[in-house]
């Protein structure tokens, strides 16, 4: 199971069929607030979970940035999964990723709701706020930070 998905930076070819996955799950997302993530001085990465037939079947969306009360925080707003055959599968394989690029903050935290708007997603009472979302500790590597 672990080579039924490619997992990289999103590419600029598989960013309609990555926005169009956003719209099935948060359908208020407008396309001018997707297209503002890949403005490099918003500092946003994205990296998509492909099948073997190119389809992006998975999608994270986070930055890093000193969190006022924890250090280093990697900020997972945008976190989807979406896999008929096996989506526990690639959660995990997409998770295990942004954990390996976490390897340089103490935490990750993934909301659990997605932002309807880039102005909510930048908001700056959500990312001081601790309750929303998953908190991860992450856990030091070994080898120290990867990137993809």
């Amino acid at each position: 199971m672990l080579d039924n998905y490619v997992i990289c930076e999103l590419q600029p070819d598989n960013a309609l069929s990555a926005f169009a996955l956003i719209c099935s799950v948060a359908p208020a997302f407008e396309e001018k607030d997707w297209h503002g993530l890949f403005d490099g001085s918003r500092r946003w990465r994205c990296i998509g979970a492909s099948d073997l037939a190119g389809r992006v079947r998975g999608l994270a969306v986070f930055r890093f940035l000193m969190h006022p009360e924890v250090g280093w925080l990697m900020d997972v707003p945008i976190f989807i999964a979406l896999s008929a055959a096996d989506h526990n599968h690639l959660a995990e394989s997409l998770f295990a990723s942004l954990e390996v690029q976490a390897s340089a903050c103490q935490f990750m935290r993934v909301w659990n709701k997605l932002p309807e708007s880039l102005e909510e997603l930048e908001g700056p009472e959500l990312f001081r706020r601790w309750n929303h979302g998953l908190i991860y500790r992450v856990r030091p590597q070994e080898h120290g930070p990867a990137s993809l």
